[in-house]
C-alpha cells in the first residue's frame, strides 16, 4: 500500500513539474480570457445626475424643508440646508467640469449597471478619471453614454454631454474658484 502512495505522490510531482515547465518556457495552451473595462467620463454621468428627475426630487424635498424651517424660525436649520446647497453646488462643480468621483450620484442607476456591463460586454466599471495604470493591450469600453441614458436625459442634457466630451477637464483649483 506504501508503494501505491508513492508512485501516486511521484506522479504528482511529475505532472506539476510539467505544467510548471510548459508555463516557464511558454508552452502553457491554457487560454485566458482578457478583462474587459467599461469606462466613463464622470462629467458626463454629473451633468445627466443634475438634469435628472432624481436630482431634482431632491430639491424639492431640501426647498419645502427650506419653506418649512422659515416658517417655524428655525434659523439654525435654514443655515443647515443653505450649507448643504453650498455643498452640493460645489460637488456638482468638481464633478460636472473636473474628475471628482461620481460614486455617490450614481446612486439611482446602480442596481443598472450590471445590465449595462452585460451589454457593452464588459468585466468592470469605473470612471475614465481613475487608472492610474494598464498594461499594454488592455481592453477598455467607453460606457458612458449607456450610463447617461439611465437617467433619462433631455435633448438640452445630451447636447450639454456632448459639448463636455470635447472640452479637458478643468483642475481643482480652477473649480475651487467659481463662485455660485
Amino acid at each position: 500500500m506504501r508503494w501505491i502512495t508513492g508512485l501516486a505522490m511521484a506522479a504528482g510531482v511529475v505532472l506539476v513539474m510539467g505544467l510548471v515547465s510548459q508555463a516557464v518556457h511558454g508552452q502553457d495552451k491554457t487560454v485566458v480570457k482578457p478583462l474587459r473595462v467599461g469606462v466613463y467620463d464622470s462629467r458626463c454621468v454629473a451633468i445627466a445626475s443634475v438634469s435628472s428627475e432624481w436630482w431634482n426630487a431632491q430639491i424639492r424635498d431640501k426647498m419645502k424643508e427650506m419653506e418649512a424651517a422659515k416658517a417655524a424660525g428655525d434659523e439654525q436649520k435654514v443655515k443647515e440646508l443653505e450649507q448643504w446647497g453650498s455643498q452640493n453646488q460645489q460637488k456638482a462643480h468638481l464633478m460636472g467640469f473636473g474628475t471628482a468621483p461620481v460614486k455617490q450620484w450614481l446612486t439611482p442607476v446602480e442596481k443598472e449597471l450590471a445590465t449595462v456591463a452585460q451589454q457593452a460586454g464588459v468585466d468592470i466599471i469605473l470612471s475614465k478619471w481613475q487608472i492610474d495604470y494598464q498594461v499594454d493591450g488592455a481592453q477598455f469600453v467607453d460606457v458612458t453614454d449607456a450610463i447617461v441614458a439611465l437617467y433619462k436625459p433631455g435633448e438640452k442634457t445630451l447636447k450639454s454631454v456632448e459639448a463636455i466630451k470635447k472640452t479637458k477637464p478643468i483642475s481643482e483649483q480652477e473649480i475651487l474658484k467659481i463662485k455660485d
